[in-house]
């Protein structure tokens, strides 16, 4: 029975954060840390606000274009206060992945990239620090993306 009412908690919870249009921020090790573990975004979002909780810690984020028509999306990093996390953006053109550029803007300050997508096709971010020192787990990064 307990754990029925934890369930049922947990659910009411996740209910009423994605009405308010609120999201959730579960990072951590072990959480989206791959590209196959990727967290499925619904776009646009004005800002995922998570952690990057060790050295080793990356998260991944995706976006596919089922909207039908071309989109050009554009990913926006902002580290946290006197951090410098790197947003790296990946695509795949005939199953080859494709580096697109993100212009890293330094400590504390957005990050941001852009990309065409055609229907169907699916481009992945990958939040990290950008060195072994760049972590925090008390302050969040915020993640959105825009169509522009």
């Amino acid at each position: 029975m307990k754990r029925i009412g934890k369930k049922l908690i947990i659910g009411v919870m996740a209910l009423v954060m994605s009405l308010a249009g609120a999201t959730s921020a579960f990072a951590y090790d072990g959480w989206a840390d791959s590209l196959p573990t990727a967290y499925q975004l619904q776009a646009p979002i004005f800002g995922v606000s998570t952690f990057i909780d060790s050295p080793a810690d990356v998260d991944w984020f995706s976006w596919t274009n089922d909207s039908g028509t071309a989109k050009a999306v554009t990913g926006t990093l902002t580290s946290p206060s006197g951090k410098n996390y790197d947003l790296i953006m990946v695509a795949f053109n005939n199953g080859t992945p494709i580096t697109v550029p993100a212009i890293d803007n330094g400590v504390g300050n957005n990050d941001e990239g852009t990309a065409s997508l055609e229907p169907g096709e699916t481009i992945y971010f990958q939040v990290r620090g950008h060195d072994i020192t760049q972590f925090s787990s008390t302050e969040t990064y915020i993640f959105s993306i825009s169509f522009k």
